[in-house]
């Protein structure tokens, strides 16, 4: 698929499964998120930043994550929801 490469340390799925339980907050999962992104540490496929001012990140964001750390869906399900945070501008990349 158009060689766009997602790459996701294996130990993010800790984290992801940490706040879909609740135990991290979602400025904590977001901002970490922003720095491996940023820092190239995770790769997702280009994705425009949106604009929004939004910051509240859906429910079913965090669904998936906790069903991404359980294994119930891949990874690329799981970067489409982050594509989603970036393109209606809840979640900055610089």
């Amino acid at each position: 698929v158009g060689g766009a490469e997602t790459s996701i340390p294996g130990w993010i799925k800790n984290n992801a499964g940490w706040w879909a339980d609740g135990q991290i907050d979602d400025n904590s999962f977001v901002s970490g998120l922003q720095w491996l992104i940023s820092n190239n540490v995770m790769t997702i496929p280009p994705t425009e930043q949106g604009t929004g001012s939004d910051d509240v990140i859906p429910g079913w964001i965090k669904n998936n994550a906790g069903w991404w750390a359980d294994g119930q869906i891949d990874d690329s399900s799981f970067v489409s929801g982050l594509q989603w945070l970036i393109s209606n501008g809840i979640m900055k990349i610089s």
